[in-house]
């Protein structure tokens, strides 16, 4: 197996409960660009349960920061999960995972691989085109910023909030 990791998505979450639904949403997204849904299901379950009990382990005061990455490597496809907890339980693993941990300076890093499907490695994934613009905002002459809209942003967190429950 190939060390080298052909492909990386992440996402930087607060840890509150929204978290969820917000990396249940990423792999979603993240394994329709790679055209890896027949993963989907395991996939998701395996990086919401990660998520979910970093959320739950979270000082409700001071909730914890935590990045949920995707890569594809070799023949697998790895969910990691960085948080900054201090003292964090160990993840809850399921029948037939292959999870590890892994200190870092402000934390911990929670990986699980898993297999892509029969015969594929990363080199055979087919990965998204992307441009180096970064949003299709187009940004104004003056060199100001462009404001985000309070109605988008108020339905969007309305949205968010009517998922955690």
């Amino acid at each position: 197996m190939s060390a080298r990791t052909t492909q990386v998505d992440d996402l930087r979450l607060v840890a509150q409960p929204s978290a969820v639904p917000c990396t249940e949403l990423f792999v979603r997204l993240i394994l329709t660009d790679w055209s890896l849904l027949s993963m989907l299901d395991q996939v998701t379950a395996t990086a919401s349960r990660l998520v979910g009990d970093i959320v739950d382990q979270s000082p409700k005061s001071a909730p914890a920061f935590l990045t949920v990455r995707l890569q594809i490597r070799g023949e697998v496809l790895v969910i990691e999960i960085e948080d900054d907890l201090i003292a964090p339980d160990p993840p809850r693993t399921e029948p037939g995972e292959r999870i590890g941990v892994e200190p870092t300076r402000r934390g911990r890093v929670t990986w699980c691989e898993m297999p892509l499907p029969t015969g594929m490695s990363a080199g055979q994934v087919r990965l998204p085109r992307r441009q180096d613009r970064r949003t299709l905002v187009d940004e104004p002459v003056s060199g100001e910023p462009v404001a985000a809209d309070p109605e988008v942003l108020e339905r969007l967190l309305n949205r968010l909030s009517g998922w955690s429950g």
